[in-house]
């Protein structure tokens, strides 16, 4: 195979200006394996420059939207995500596990029953029309659950009356009882400022003859039944007692009584 090399001359050709640079190299091949009109220029690889194919640059592009997509999927947007989705998991086991428990446990409601009643400050014959004194109640609760304790919820109100006409009000104490068992409730009512009807005054002043009288005690109370921490039923309960007393004077016995408990 034939090579021409054009190049510049050094020395004596000072003359010779060649359009090509030093480094430029022109390559003929013979006509036996290359077309006689077919030149072959070899440059060096320094003086190339390439330009990248259509699809090149598609890959490219999205290796420059990478780091955008990484910078939307932050690491603390997907704490986030993590602990969010572990908050509902958490939710969703605690639903069924109260559902499962108010299904095998049934919770029932306590039951009530007067267990002594005390006249506070009872009034002097000297009185004419005063307002009612204030008393004492003690109740027998009893939890009829076998595995669960009760929470009674505190600032119920609570009413005494003669014949429909309260005569003293309070509020339900805040007390837990354990699983089944008695447990006995002591709270005070404040006498209202209302006359003091005439059969309440007999009773209180007449030490001898003891007159009976028929009263009515009315609660309200929100009892919460709880399964070790658990809280599985919570219910508010309307606790209506009618009983009948020896006297208000000294030595009150309860003669008669009838409670019931009706869930509001």
């Amino acid at each position: 195979m034939e090579e021409r090399q054009v190049s510049q001359a050094k020395g004596n050709n000072t003359d010779d200006k060649s359009p090509l640079s030093p480094s430029l190299f022109l390559s003929l091949s013979s006509p036996s394996n290359i077309h006689s009109d077919t030149y072959v220029i070899q440059i060096p690889k320094d003086q190339i420059y390439r330009i990248p194919p259509p699809e090149n640059a598609v890959i490219a592009e999205r290796y420059r939207q990478k780091p955008d997509e990484k910078k939307f999927f932050s690491p603390s947007k997907s704490c986030i995500l993590i602990i969010g989705g572990i908050l509902i998991v958490l939710a969703l086991i605690i639903a069924l596990t109260l559902v499962t428990l108010s299904i095998i446990f049934i919770p029932k409601a306590p039951t009530f029953s007067i267990a002594r009643v005390q006249v506070n400050n009872p009034q002097n014959s000297t009185h004419k029309s005063s307002q009612s004194p204030g008393y004492t109640i003690s109740l027998k609760a009893k939890n009829p659950n076998e595995e669960m304790g009760i929470n009674y919820d505190g600032n119920g109100d609570v009413t005494l009356s003669f014949k429909g006409k309260k005569i003293a009000t309070g509020k339900f104490p805040t007390l837990n009882q354990d699983e089944k068992g008695y447990k006995m409730i002591k709270f005070s009512l404040a006498g209202t400022k209302a006359t003091l009807p005439k059969d309440i005054a007999k009773s209180l002043k007449d030490k001898k003859s003891k007159v009976p009288v028929s009263l009515a005690l009315n609660a309200k109370i929100r009892v919460k039944v709880n399964l070790g921490m658990i809280k599985t039923w919570v219910k508010d309960a309307n606790v209506a007692c009618q009983f009948k007393v020896s006297t208000l004077g000294s030595g009150i016995r309860i003669l008669s009584q009838e409670c019931q408990s009706q869930e509001s």
